[in-house]
């Protein structure tokens, strides 16, 4: 196996730490890099976080920042308030852009949930201007699938990027998502790794619950300890080429329940194993 990938800790995992608690967790199990939720940003300002505070953590943890993340409000879409990205919907795209001016970041990952009336010509013209005012504050826009979405699948989603057709534009695998979406190795085995801009890695129970969005929100598993066989996966993601930060995302009541630094020890131990298995495959 070539070098192994550099290794990032979505926030989403450590949803109990604050800011602070979540890049010293990080840093301390050898993460490399964060994702930051718009929400965790919001929250450090009202705790009194400046934003030269926050890259002084940062810094003093030898962190930087790689998903922004989840932008849902590039479309005009109807909204139920207890859809799972209502508390992300009314992140407007600048305040995003205001995150990655004040601390960094390289990508800006979208989803689109709630209901669109417009027309698809309407829908990629959207993306395709996010993609350029993106590029303004050097962040690639990643496009993360939702099995309940009607961005829905990996393929869905390679056919939206190549209906795009924007160089700052790519996919964001989540391999929770496409697994519970129906997808296989061997399609992440022949993906083109120039459109891929993102991976959050994770694995799946074998049998999934009734209802996905718990299951997601809060039954992910551990790298290596589910039914997708994560070595295959990080095998065939890094035998395609696939060269991006891997984020271990695992939200799980599990590791809800555990001290921030605990959690994060066993999210780097889960996939560094994973790694190490696959290198001998």
């Amino acid at each position: 196996m070539n070098k192994a990938p550099a290794l990032g800790l979505c926030c989403g995992s450590l949803i109990q730490a604050d800011f602070r608690g979540l890049a010293e967790a990080a840093s301390g199990a050898g993460f490399q890099s964060i994702s930051l939720w718009p929400t965790l940003f919001q929250g450090a300002l009202d705790a009194g976080l400046g934003a030269q505070d926050m890259r002084r953590i940062l810094d003093d943890n030898g962190l930087h920042i790689t998903e922004l993340d989840p932008l849902s409000s590039w479309l005009p879409v109807k909204m139920a308030p207890d859809d799972m990205a209502a508390a992300f919907h009314a992140f407007t795209e600048d305040d995003f852009y205001r995150i990655a001016d004040a601390l960094g970041g390289t990508t800006l990952n979208i989803i689109q949930q709630g209901d669109y009336s417009g027309s698809e010509e309407q829908r990629l013209d959207l993306i395709r201007g996010l993609c350029d005012r993106a590029a303004g504050h050097a962040l690639k826009v990643s496009a993360e699938f939702l099995p309940w979405s009607a961005i829905g699948s990996l393929t869905q989603t390679q056919q939206l990027v190549a209906a795009v057709d924007h160089p700052n534009f790519g996919i964001n695998i989540d391999t929770w998502h496409h697994f519970r979406s129906g997808g296989t190795v061997q399609q992440l085995a022949e993906v083109d790794p120039a459109t891929i801009a993102a991976i959050q890695f994770n694995d799946v129970a074998a049998q999934p619950w009734d209802n996905l969005v718990e299951e997601t929100s809060m039954g992910r598993l551990l790298p290596g300890e589910g039914a997708s066989d994560s070595a295959a996966v990080f095998l065939a993601l890094h035998s395609a080429g696939v060269d991006v930060t891997y984020n271990v995302e695992v939200f799980s009541a599990e590791l809800m329940a555990l001290p921030a630094g605990e959690a994060a020890g066993r999210l780097s131990r889960s996939m560094r194993a994973v790694i190490s298995a696959a290198s001998k495959i």
